[in-house]
């Protein structure tokens, strides 16, 4: 009996417990509340923006070149000689002012070339003064053998009638007849000596025309031994020295020009387009091609473009004030741009030491050319454009996805033909993703706004 209690109270002990767990479960569920219930809320995205407001906008267009002079002298004698004489400013880096005296070649043998061809000409002048004397003397002495020659006629008659009465004999006659033949004969060679001084005249004359010629050269070959400078330059290269001995044709030295500078600086032709968006009249009659040299030429100066012209990577914040000058005859067949070819007038004045140099050959340079105003026109930053889409805020601040068309990209800018109106919210900031009708939380950003403005209207000049 014992040993049966003892079992049964060993499973009491074992049932108690379960008991109670089930009967505290069962106490907390049915205690326990349902999920609560939160109203539905939207969360709205920060996002900064632009207000749009219609700006003046200066089209640029950036090409870059190297500096050329707009003048190169070679100096090349056109006489052979020695070198006798040279300038002071005779050696690499000097300047030099038009018309001065830089070479002198040894002078001597045009000297002589000269003298001689005068010479030639006093004794050609002697020539013809002898012939005129000779032509009068002869035109004297022929009068008199005319006067000769009718004695001698009227002898003879009056020997042939005293002959038909006997009276003289038959060699008288004929010694009358001969003096008459022999005077007839002085004459005629007076006649010819006459006839022949026009042509021996003529002939003087010719060689007085060729010693006049001859003299002319002489003088220009001695002249041209005084080599001078044809415009204001700089001297780039020495190649001969003084002492020596040089031929015609032989380069003695080389210099560049000072008064102005060139450069053609490489342009897309699709970005020359920006400067003329609004060229009309009788040279874009027709549209505008910018392809066409002669039309941008012609459009460059009646439009009046203003151009400046910077150094590249040299340490110098400087700008040069700059003329549009034409455009280039080919194009780049890789590059596929156009040669726009800028002139600098006195790129030697206003050099300051260390801050401000001068515009000299090879140094490369940023060309900038502005066009004309594009007035009141819609800009929007690059970072507001996603391929052809601007998201706008609506007045609700949700967003709208807008199509737009872009007329061109400058600096950070996108200048637009369409799109976007006076007044509309556009956002500048990433946003990832973009769903239309999102709630945002715009703020606007007016640094950019300012900085947008500035570069859309800042002029160089």
């Amino acid at each position: 009996m014992k040993t049966r209690h003892k079992e049964m109270l060993k499973r009491g002990l074992i049932v108690v417990p379960v008991v109670c767990a089930l009967i505290v479960v069962g106490v907390l569920k049915g205690s326990k509340k349902g999920p609560e219930k939160l109203p539905v809320t939207e969360t709205s995205r920060n996002v900064r923006t632009l207000v749009i407001q219609p700006m003046d906008v200066i089209p640029r267009v950036v090409g870059y070149g190297v500096v050329e002079p707009d003048k190169v002298w070679q100096v090349v004698p056109q006489v052979s000689g020695r070198i006798i004489l040279t300038s002071p400013v005779f050696g690499k880096g000097h300047f030099a002012g038009k018309g001065e005296l830089f070479i002198t070649l040894d002078p001597t043998d045009y000297e002589l070339g000269v003298a001689q061809a005068e010479a030639e000409i006093r004794t050609i002048r002697a020539g013809i003064a002898e012939i005129d004397k000779q032509e009068l003397n002869t035109e004297r002495l022929l009068e008199i053998q005319h006067s000769l020659l009718v004695l001698k006629k009227k002898e003879m008659e009056r020997n042939q009638t005293a002959r038909k009465t006997r009276v003289i004999s038959e060699t008288v006659l004929d010694r009358a007849r001969m003096d008459y033949q022999a005077q007839r004969i002085q004459v005629q060679d007076l006649e010819n000596a006459l006839n022949l001084i026009p042509t021996t005249r003529q002939s003087l004359e010719s060689q007085l025309d060729l010693n006049r010629v001859r003299l002319v050269k002489a003088r220009v070959d001695l002249d041209r031994t005084r080599i001078r400078v044809p415009f204001n330059c700089r001297i780039t290269e020495i190649l001969a020295e003084a002492g020596q001995y040089v031929q015609a044709g032989q380069i003695l030295a080389r210099a560049d020009g000072t008064d102005r500078v060139e450069m053609t600086a490489q342009v897309a032709l699709d970005k020359m387009t920006r400067l003329f968006p609004d060229a009309d009249g009788p040279i874009t009659s027709g549209g505008f091609d910018a392809t066409d040299p002669v039309k941008l030429e012609r459009l460059g100066k009646c439009l009046g473009l203003k151009v400046s012209v910077s150094l590249v990577n040299d340490g110098f914040d400087t700008k040069w004030d700059a003329d549009f000058a034409r455009a280039g005859a080919t194009m780049d067949p890789q590059t596929r741009t156009m040669g726009i070819i800028v002139v600098v007038e006195k790129p030697y004045e206003k050099i300051i030491p260390g801050l401000r140099p001068a515009l000299v050959r090879n140094m490369f340079c940023e060309v900038e050319i502005t066009g004309p105003p594009l007035v009141q026109r819609i800009v929007i930053p690059r970072s507001a454009l996603h391929e052809d889409t601007v998201y706008v805020v609506d007045p609700e601040n949700r967003l709208v996805r807008r199509s737009v068309r872009v007329e061109f990209s400058q600096d950070d800018f996108y200048l637009l033909k369409s799109g976007l109106g006076h007044g509309e919210q556009i956002v500048v900031s990433d946003l990832t993703p973009a769903m239309d009708g999102m709630l945002l939380a715009p703020t606007e950003d007016k640094a950019l706004d300012e900085r947008l403005r500035t570069q859309a209207c800042i002029n160089t000049h």
